[in-house]
Order: C-alpha cells, then sequence, then structure tokens
C-alpha cells in the first residue's frame, strides 16, 4: 500500500502516485468528491505523463508531498498540500514535459455526478461544488469535460471546494477577490516545519509518527482521527472494512499520551480537553467509544454498494457500528492520558478545575465494573467479561486515586480496585497465564498492555506466563495477531498496536534487539514515506486497513522514548 497522506488539521488527502484518490469535503469525515481510492470510478485528480520510467516520492516538508516522475524527454516534480484554513488541495508543479490533468469530481461518495459550468463542478443533487484553478506559464487546452493538456511549464492546479455556488472562488463574491496561491502555499510550509521534532533513533519514522499525530488533529474542536481512511481492508477481498474517520476515546488518548511523551504539550490537551467535553453525568461517563470530529453523536453505520471497493474489497462502510456497543477499557485510557499530562506539566489547577469529571468517572467504574462489554477490538458477537477491559477499569481507578492524592483529596476508590483485582485474578486467570476473557482458555495481546499501564509487573510470573503464551500462539515473525478467530472467524494478519506493545515489553525486559527487530521490520514495510497502516500482511510484506493509522504511529513515538531512556543495549 504505497499512498502519501497531506492534512491541513481540518481535512486530508491520499496520494496515490501522481494522483489524489482520496478527499472528504469540508471535513475528515464529510463525504469524498475524489475517491478512486475505493472505485476506479470513484472520482480523482491527476496528473499523467507519457512514458513514465520512474517515480520517486518524498516529504521534502512534513505533511507536504513532493513527487517526482522521469520520463525519457525530462521530469515533473509535484508538490501536493492542503492550505491551512481552506477545504482546497494546492499542486505546484514544475515540469519540463507536457503532461494532461484529470480533474473528475463525484459528490455523496461518488453516487452523483456533477453539472459541468465552464470550471466549475456543481453537484446535481445539492449546491456545494468544486472549481478547478490554475495558474500556468504555459498553454493549456481543454480536450474534454475532465480533462486538460498542459505543455511543459511552471506553476500551481488548484481544486478549490465550496459548500455552496456562491460561495467559491469562481462565483460572483469569489471574482472581486483576487488568488494567491504561492502565498498560502509558504505559510502553509512555515506552520508545519515551526514544530521541531528531534529524535536520537529512529529519526525518519519518529518524525513522520509525530506528524501523523498532528495531522489527524481536526484544529477547530481537538479532536483526534483514528485514520484519515474509510474501508480498506485487514484482508484484501473480504469485508472487514470499517469507517475510522472518528474520534475514539481510546486511540484519542494513546494519541494524547504519545503527544505529550513528545514534548507536544499544548497539542495534548486540547485532545484532552475534547474528551472532557465528552463526559456526561447521566450514565457511563464516555457514553459512546466513538464521536464526530466535533463531539456530536456518531451517524449510524451504512453501506455505499455502488462502490467496488479497495480493490474490490465490499463492502464500503460509512459510520462505524461500534457506536452501539459498550466498551469499559475507554475511561481507563483517558485517565491514564489525563495522569501523564499532570506527571509532565504538574499542573495542579487544571486538574482540580476538571476533577469532577475524575471523580464521576471513577464513582461510575467503580460502582459498574461487573457489567460485560464488547472489548477493545469491538466484536460484534456477545458481550464478555473482556480481561483487558476489566484491566483498564482498575487503570481508571488507580488513575483516580493518584490525581486524588495530588490535589489533598482522598482516595475513596481504594477499595474497589483491591475487589476489581481480586476478580480479575480469581476469573481471568486460566492454567497460570492472563486468558482472553472470563472462562476463556484463549489468549489475547491486549493483555501485552497490562504492564505497560501499571497493571502487573512485567516479570510478574502471571505475566510472563502471558507473554510466552501470546508468542506461541500468536506471533507471527516479529509481530502478533491480536487473537485466533472472532465473530468474523480467522483473525488473519498481526495487528500493529499490541506488536509495538510486546517491543515495549521486551524493552522493560531488556530484550532490546528483538524490540529493535519490530521496529526494524515495521520501517521495512514503511518505505521511504514512513507511513504505517493497521496490519502487516507479514509474507506481502505490506499494510492492511486503514492508512495511515494513527495509534500505530503513536506507539512508535512511546516505543522510541522507551529505547532512548533505555541504559540496557544488550538482549
Amino acid at each position: 500500500m504505497k499512498l502519501g497522506f497531506i492534512s491541513n488539521q481540518i481535512t486530508s488527502a491520499i496520494i496515490q502516485g501522481t494522483s489524489i484518490v482520496w478527499f472528504p469535503v469540508p471535513k475528515f469525515d464529510s463525504s469524498s468528491i475524489f475517491a478512486r481510492l475505493l472505485d476506479e470510478d470513484g472520482g480523482e485528480f491527476s496528473i499523467v505523463v507519457k512514458k513514465e520510467s520512474q517515480i520517486k516520492q518524498y516529504y521534502e516538508h512534513p505533511l507536504v508531498l513532493t513527487t517526482e516522475v522521469y520520463t525519457e524527454k525530462g521530469m515533473i516534480k509535484i508538490t501536493d498540500l492542503l492550505p491551512l484554513g481552506e477545504t482546497v488541495i494546492i499542486r505546484k508543479v514544475e515540469s519540463e514535459v507536457p503532461f494532461s490533468v484529470v480533474f473528475k469530481p463525484f459528490f455523496r461518495y461518488a453516487l452523483y455526478r456533477p453539472i459541468i459550468l465552464k470550471d466549475r463542478f456543481i453537484n446535481s443533487k445539492g449546491r456545494d461544488c468544486v472549481a478547478f484553478l490554475y495558474s500556468w506559464d504555459g498553454k493549456v487546452k481543454r480536450e474534454g469535460p475532465f480533462t486538460w493538456k498542459f505543455s511543459e511549464g511552471k506553476g500551481f492546479l488548484v481544486a478549490n471546494y465550496s459548500t455552496d455556488v456562491e460561495h467559491g472562488a469562481l462565483s460572483e463574491r469569489g471574482k472581486n477577490l483576487r488568488l494567491d496561491f504561492e502565498k498560502p502555499f509558504e505559510k502553509t510550509i512555515k506552520y508545519w516545519e515551526s514544530f521541531e521534532v528531534k529524535s536520537s533513533i529512529y529519526e525518519d519514522l519518529y518524525k513522520s509518527s509525530v506528524f501523523v499525530l498532528l495531522g489527524s488533529i481536526y484544529s477547530p474542536s481537538g479532536a483526534s482521527i483514528a485514520a484519515p481512511t474509510t474501508s480498506l481492508p485487514e484482508v484484501v477481498g473480504g469485508s472487514r472494512n470499517w469507517d475510522y474517520r472518528f474520534a475514539w476515546v481510546r486511540d484519542s488518548s494513546i494519541t494524547a499520551e504519545a503527544l505529550i511523551n513528545a514534548g507536544f504539550i499544548v497539542e495534548a490537551r486540547r485532545i484532552i480537553n475534547f474528551l472532557l467535553s465528552l463526559i456526561n453525568f447521566t450514565s457511563k461517563p464516555f457514553y459512546y467509544p466513538l464521536y464526530t470530529i466535533e463531539g456530536t453523536i456518531p451517524p449510524p453505520e451504512v453501506k455505499l454498494m455502488w462502490l467496488s471497493g479497495y480493490k474490490n474489497s465490499k463492502p464500503v462502510r460509512i459510520g462505524n457500528a461500534a457506536s452501539k456497543q459498550i466498551q469499559l477499557d475507554v475511561e481507563g485510557f483517558f485517565l491514564n492520558a489525563l495522569y501523564k499530562y499532570f506527571e509532565k506539566t504538574g499542573d495542579i489547577v487544571y486538574v482540580k478545575e476538571v476533577f469532577d469529571k475524575v471523580e464521576y468517572i471513577a464513582d461510575w467504574v467503580s460502582e459498574n465494573w461487573l457489567l460485560k462489554d464488547s472489548g477493545i477490538w469491538e466484536d460484534r458477537g456477545e458481550p464478555r467479561h473482556y480481561t483487558h477491559s476489566k484491566i483498564m477499569m482498575w487503570v481508571a481507578l488507580d488513575r483516580a486515586g493518584k490525581l486524588a492524592e495530588h490535589i489533598g483529596k482522598e482516595d475513596r476508590w481504594r477499595e474497589s480496585r483491591e475487589s476489581l483485582r481480586k476478580w480479575i485474578l480469581e476469573n481471568c486467570v486460566t492454567n497460570g497465564y492472563f486468558a482472553r476473557f472470563a472462562g476463556s482458555e484463549d489468549v489475547d495481546s491486549s493483555i501485552l498492555s497490562a504492564p505497560l499501564y501499571g497493571f502487573v509487573n512485567e516479570r510478574d510470573m502471571l505475566f510472563l506466563n502471558t507473554l510466552s503464551k501470546i508468542e506461541k500462539e500468536l506471533k507471527v515473525g516479529n509481530f502478533v495477531k491480536r487473537y485466533k478467530t472472532d465473530f468474523m472467524g480467522e483473525a488473519k494478519h498481526p495487528f500493529l498496536l499490541t506488536t509495538l506493545w510486546l517491543a515495549r515489553v521486551y524493552v522493560r525486559l531488556g530484550r532490546i534487539e528483538e524490540a529493535k527487530n519490530i521496529i526494524s521490520n515495521i520501517e521495512e514495510i514503511a518505505g521511504n514515506l514512513k507511513l504505517i497502516g493497521e496490519h502487516a500482511d507479514v509474507e506481502k510484506k505490506e499494510f492492511t486497513g486503514n492508512f495511515p493509522q494513527v495509534f500505530v504511529h503513536a506507539e512508535i513515538i512511546n516505543l522510541v522514548k522507551e529505547l532512548e531512556g533505555n541504559k540496557n543495549n544488550v538482549t
């Protein structure tokens, strides 16, 4: 999966070769106008040259993708970015050869074809539109409704989206305002370059990971999306295809923790503030496991039957039915992130301001930890007493207690916390290891997080037995699967979140070379763009699932920081 990713913290685009193949507007979770990623006839913004011999892609600047195409008669350089504050793609092109442009915007995930008025493409079932703009120092000729021919030269090609025909650059209003493509291009590059990212090891992968996290933030609210795509399959040709363009409490908390570890406290606090705004006092603190990027109730899951899917992987879905589930681990992930923020900053005023919500979370967890749930993997089968969920509920009570003591209050959840720990040890342990859920004999790699979140020491024999069983039954090469099977059958490919948890466990056990092998293997698959997906197809050495996957990049940051801080350099 060789794809590029660009973002302006409002929306994002996915680039395949010289084509923009995914562009939802006006926001990350909106419908697309370019969706060739999910259907060959899904709409695209492509630059086409004859007799292409070689293509190189790299990030000359963070979240600004440069593509160089070499031909027999010369080269073309394309620099793509999303300018700050706009629902616009700007493509800076410098070309020694003639080329063609295919500009084919379709609306509502390619369901609606446009009405074409000169260089404007208007939604035939709405009022939004896209204008194709260009500033070119050579010759330009339109060859068809969606195609143009450009001579050699340099300039800008622009997709300008507006929610109403009276708002866009070619509207009556827009005609009275002069357009400048150079300035937003320069200002956007300057903005991304202003973030100082430093690492002594795995520098390129670490830097890429930080910018994926920053690019995942929806700036107007502070929400962090789980991934910028929908329905990229876990297994090509299969039906495990989900929409990840939402703010999961779990994923967002992991992202906030990684940003804190990377030194980006302000950005992490924005995510934490967003999550705090979602806590209600009527029922479960986070009533939904995921929210829209604006903090509203998530939409229903819908199948888009008119799209063929990525490499014919059907169905394409928008929305996510996991919103209907009870997931009991999310409050623990959140309170851990909040505690990490306090540890890093000592911001006692902030903790006091939000402590009503901390107390409510801990009170609710202490009263409801015997509920069953769907677990971290959002299993759509029967709810169970998942071990990982119970552990993270313990984490919620632990972090609430620690925060209480730091601000001079009583840790009044100690008894509940000990009762929960005792229940886990009596009900979720089978034959000397942590089982996937109470009563099960299966193992689950989510338990690898138990020492990372302080539930158990990594050298405790109970955990070491669990680790050994995970290595024996779930490890594929240097990677691990989540589990053997679920409600949809076999889990075919290893999961990179838990693989990186395994690497962090190895660091803590002094098995440094094994941890390095994991990150090196991931980096090898990531190629020169250093972007990482959700799963790894070990045989084909490529990523599967939605892309790039934000919490995987977050765990890359956490792992690199642990490796940097570790004094052991031998196994």
